[in-house]
């Protein structure tokens, strides 16, 4: 059988920090390349220091560094299509790209509503978007934003939902789900709760350690890396004492669905989140607020 073919691809994201969207844009990378597409990904900036990192190569210091531009300018060249993995790559790719006949898709990872800024955050916004080849939401209600609030065509706009490999993300056997316990120390008896996510003020993941607070035998485990970690493990140790872990980021999250009883997911705003995705595949209900594409 032919192994199928298409137009190579440069898979541009924000930052090589191992956080949602670039974990996102990075495993898209992997998946084209084993359908038989060229394509790599690359970072516009390093992550920060304590983050951990995904292997990709790092543009420049700062997102619109004449530095940093001018690598992806050279990256560009070398590919047929651009794809502009969400945040800071929108204005990046737009400004960058001018002059070089090369075409970029958006990702619009969130909901275009939620971070709504004004006027001329809209305008600028809507600019940029036009700028884009294709537009590519989430979901149906993202894609309906997108067309009001910056007037793009319709015909310029495709709905990609979120996907996981069912074989990687698999329901845990009984040895699994035994030793992925022990790792944690979650005793038999316990009900794991887990955060998987960026410790970030939008997260709330405060809520979470509220929420188990004022359950009895309930342990909490918090999976990911980000500026309010500090803050939070103290809120933490204070409501749970020694019932909340913090894991900081970890490069594979399935030990943590395999020992969890229940994902929550208090955030105030989200796109189309992966790790509900993931932990929905491995057999682990969710417990989420009623945002994005949820």
């Amino acid at each position: 059988m032919a192994v199928p073919t298409g137009p190579s691809v440069l898979v541009v994201l924000s930052s090589s920090a191992r956080r949602g969207a670039e974990i996102e844009g990075h495993r898209l990378a992997a998946e084209l390349t084993a359908a038989g597409v060229p394509a790599h990904a690359v970072a516009l900036v390093a992550g920060n220091a304590d983050a951990v990192q995904l292997n990709v190569p790092v543009l420049g210091p700062r997102p619109f560094s004449w530095r940093t531009l001018r690598a992806l300018r050279r990256e560009a060249r070398a590919v047929d299509v651009v794809l502009a993995y969400g945040s800071t790559t929108l204005p990046a790719c737009a400004l960058g790209l001018v002059g070089t006949r090369r075409r970029f898709v958006y990702r619009s990872i969130g909901h275009p509503a939620q971070w709504l800024r004004g006027r001329w955050h809209r305008q600028r916004t809507g600019f940029l978007m036009r700028r884009a080849s294709m537009v590519v939401p989430l979901w149906d209600e993202a894609a309906a934003s997108i067309q009001q609030l910056y007037r793009v065509p319709p015909s310029r706009i495709a709905v990609v939902p979120n996907a996981r490999s069912a074989d990687e993300f698999r329901p845990a056997t009984t040895d699994e789900r035994s030793e992925a316990r022990a790792r944690f120390g979650v005793a038999g008896d316990e009900v794991l709760a887990v955060v998987v996510g960026a410790l970030s003020q939008e997260k709330r993941v405060d809520l979470a350690v509220g929420a188990v607070a004022v359950l009895e035998g309930v342990r909490l485990l918090v999976v990911g890396d980000g500026d309010r970690r500090q803050d939070l493990e103290a809120v933490g140790r204070e409501a749970l004492g020694e019932r909340v872990v913090f894991t900081g980021a970890l490069a594979d999250v399935r030990p943590v669905y395999a020992a969890a009883d229940v994902l929550l997911l208090p955030s105030r705003t989200e796109g189309m989140p992966g790790v509900v995705v993931e932990a929905g595949l491995m057999g682990v209900p969710a417990a989420a607020c009623d945002v994005g594409a949820m």
